[in-house]
């Protein structure tokens, strides 16, 4: 019996170590295939990875050869291409004509369709610096498709842009924009049925700014006088340098017989220095502001 006994406790044995060398086996054998599987997907991943970047290199390697096969376009090419697409389009004559009296007015002709009902800047942005008069141009995207009077800004509105530089630039507010001063000349009638700016607006409009203004054609020592004493100077130009037909513009500083403008059809005239006796001949009226 007792024989008996050891060997069914001896069998019990060797089937428990059994089972337990079975279980370390499947276990073994779990964790391999786990370890192996995350190799395989690592190693997928990598290709992926490798390919897209590979891809990629592909993609911009044939952006730069067909960047470098390209005819640039010259700006007497999109200057062509947008009068064309203007003409086909049916933009307004004045739009189109701004092409002819300023190129750089280019982006503004070219965006007429998609931005000609905006609303209008509420500010001028952050150019202001104390003890100067800002550059606006009437054809700044901005507030030039906004109407004055019949017309739009950067069309007619060099008078309100001129007054809106230089009540801006004296009270060093940003509020005060073209469009807001276009909106005061037609307002109160200070636009002619061609419209033209009536020299009053100049005399007159500058009160409603804060602004002190008398008007004389001054000789060029007073101009340098008041120039040198922060009162910038608005005047109405005939043909000439500046326009054709009549334009108004800003004398913002004099030094040794130059003066500094802001013409607001204009980034090149107002990055010119003027010899005053260039254009004193071409100035009709003239307007010295200050603070009240």
């Amino acid at each position: 019996m007792k024989q008996k006994k050891k060997v069914r406790h001896s069998n019990r044995r060797r089937q428990q170590v059994r089972r337990q060398l079975l279980l370390i086996g499947c276990v073994i054998f779990i964790a391999i295939c786990a370890i192996g599987s995350c190799q395989v997907h690592k190693k997928r991943s990598e290709a992926k990875e490798a390919a897209k970047i590979e891809q990629q290199k592909k993609e911009e390697k044939r952006e730069k050869e067909k960047k470098k096969t390209e005819k640039k376009e010259t700006p007497e090419e999109h200057l062509e291409r947008v009068r064309a697409k203007a003409i086909s389009a049916g933009y307004p004559d004045d739009v189109i004509e701004l092409l002819d009296k300023n190129p750089e007015t280019v982006d503004f002709v070219e965006n007429y369709p998609k931005k000609k009902d905006s609303k209008p800047a509420e500010t001028i942005g952050d150019s202001l610096q104390p003890g100067s008069i800002p550059l606006l141009l009437q054809w700044d995207e901005r507030w030039g498709y906004s109407t004055y009077g019949t017309s739009i800004i950067a069309i007619s509105g060099c008078g309100p842009t001129c007054m809106a530089m230089v009540a801006s630039g004296l009270n060093q507010d940003p509020s005060i924009t073209p469009a807001k001063v276009a909106s005061f000349g037609t307002q109160h009638s200070y636009v002619d049925e061609e419209n033209n700016t009536y020299w009053s607006f100049m005399r007159e409009a500058g009160a409603s700014w804060n602004l002190s203004c008398y008007e004389g054609l001054l000789n060029e020592t007073q101009v340098s006088a008041e120039l040198s004493a922060g009162h910038p100077i608005i005047c109405s130009v005939g043909p000439g340098n500046f326009t054709q037909i009549g334009h108004f513009i800003v004398l913002t500083g004099y030094e040794n017989g130059n003066v500094t403008v802001n013409d607001p059809f204009s980034k090149a005239n107002s990055e010119t220095l003027w010899n005053f006796s260039q254009i004193k001949d071409q100035i009709r009226a003239m307007w010295v502001y200050s603070l009240k």
